[in-house]
C-alpha cells in the first residue's frame, strides 16, 4: 500500500485531499516547476491550485497570479476528473480574453486583464460558487481510480 493509498483511508475528505497535496508536493521542488509529477498527479495539482486561487479571489485574481499560466492544463484538469459542469465555467472564462490560448506570461496576461472592466468576471465567480460539481468528491474519485499512479 502505498502513502497515497494510506491517505484516502482517512476519515475526513478534507483530510484526505491535504495529505495527498503534501505527498505530491514533496516533489515539487520549485514552485510552479512541475516537472517531477506525472500526468496524475499534475491533475491534481491543478485542480488544487485552481481551487485555492478561485476560493480566494475569483476568476480575475486566478488570471492575475502566476497560476494562470496553467489555464489550459486546469481546464484539461478538471474534464479529467469529470468536472464538466466546472470545465464549461473555465472555458466561458477564456472566452472573455481576446486571444486563445490564455498568454503563459503573466506580464502580458496582467496588461489584457487591465482594460477588462472590474466586474466583468462578476458573472462568471457567480457560477462558479453555485456550480453543482462536487469538487472533493470527484478529486477524490480520481485518485481512488489511479492511486498506482500516484506516490
Amino acid at each position: 500500500m502505498n502513502s497515497t493509498e494510506i491517505a484516502l483511508l482517512l476519515n475526513n475528505d478534507s483530510d484526505k485531499i491535504t495529505r495527498i497535496g503534501e505527498i505530491i508536493g514533496r516533489k515539487i521542488a520549485i514552485r510552479d516547476n512541475f516537472e517531477n509529477l506525472n500526468e496524475y498527479e499534475k491533475t491534481f495539482i491543478y485542480v488544487d491550485i485552481f481551487e485555492n486561487h478561485i476560493t480566494n479571489g475569483g476568476f480575475k485574481t486566478f488570471f492575475w497570479d502566476s497560476a494562470g499560466q496553467f489555464s489550459h492544463e486546469i481546464l484539461e484538469a478538471y474534464e479529467k476528473i469529470r468536472a464538466y459542469k466546472t470545465a464549461s465555467i473555465i472555458y466561458d472564462s477564456f472566452l472573455l480574453f481576446n486571444e486563445i490560448p490564455i498568454p503563459k506570461d503573466t506580464d502580458l496576461r496582467r496588461s489584457i486583464l487591465s482594460n477588462f472592466k472590474p466586474n466583468l468576471w462578476d458573472t462568471l465567480d457567480h457560477k462558479f460558487y453555485n456550480c453543482s460539481d462536487n469538487i472533493v468528491f470527484l478529486i477524490i474519485e480520481f485518485v481512488k481510480e489511479n492511486s498506482k499512479h500516484f506516490d
